[in-house]
């Protein structure tokens, strides 16, 4: 059996909106059902499970209710790993492999989620990341550092994910050291974990400001009105 977990515990505040921003309407449905609508059709993921704010639950209960595949809810913890290792306290011993996909990236597809399982069952662990496009530049106090070797920029992006067994390592490793991460792609690493990448798209960006609200929504409503966003915008 393979999970994913979506991590819906953040109130989003840099949306602006009072509400988190998972739970935002756009192209008529919460944002949070885009991408869980995803998850819906890889075969490969038998069991979502999502950790979210306790008054948010019955809000989500009736969300899932409309799905077809098993849910569980977890509590939302103070950090996105802690929400996570909540979310995977719930998963059955027999799991094989655990991904993590953050609730407010909705232009994931169902293409990419099978490349990162595939790479999971390869290698162990692996995250979809974005080949940085343009030169970067480390800088301290608003001076240019140096320069990095574009070709060996990477962005991380999700979903995230390993086989159950390293999942269960990398997390009991950050509890007893009291570490925290950004993301599990950071968790794994730390535990000695090798992770691996595979190429992911511009268009599976992460909704995090109110500009990456707006052009989400019109994404979202082109692509309800037949439209293909993807040679469009990016």
């Amino acid at each position: 059996m393979n999970a994913v977990i979506i991590p819906a515990g953040g109130i989003g505040s840099r949306v602006g909106e009072k509400i988190p921003k998972q739970f935002l309407e756009i192209a008529g449905k919460p944002l949070i059902a885009h991408t869980l609508s995803v998850f819906e059709q890889v075969d490969e993921i038998d069991l979502l499970v999502v950790p979210v704010l306790s008054e948010w639950k019955e809000t989500l209960k009736d969300l899932l209710n409309g799905f077809s595949k098993p849910y569980l809810l977890a509590s939302g913890g103070e950090t996105r790993q802690a929400s996570v290792a909540n979310g995977f306290s719930l998963l059955p011993e027999d799991t094989e492999i655990v991904l993590v996909h953050d609730a407010c990236r909705p232009f994931i597809t169902p293409e990419l989620t099978r490349q990162v399982i595939s790479k999971i069952k390869e290698k162990g662990a692996a995250l979809a990341a974005l080949p940085a496009r343009d030169t970067v530049k480390e800088v301290e106090e608003k001076r240019v550092v140096r320069t990095l070797p574009r070709e060996r920029i990477f962005l991380a992006h999700t979903p995230q994910g390993a086989q159950y067994f390293l999942f269960k390592r990398a997390l009991t490793y950050s509890q007893e050291r009291n570490l925290v991460f950004t993301d599990e792609a950071a968790l794994f690493e730390a535990a000695g974990i090798e992770v691996y990448v595979v190429p992911s798209s511009p268009l599976n960006f992460k909704i995090t400001t109110k500009e990456d609200f707006e052009l989400a929504k019109c994404l979202l409503e082109r692509n309800l009105n037949g439209g293909h966003y993807e040679s469009n915008f990016f």
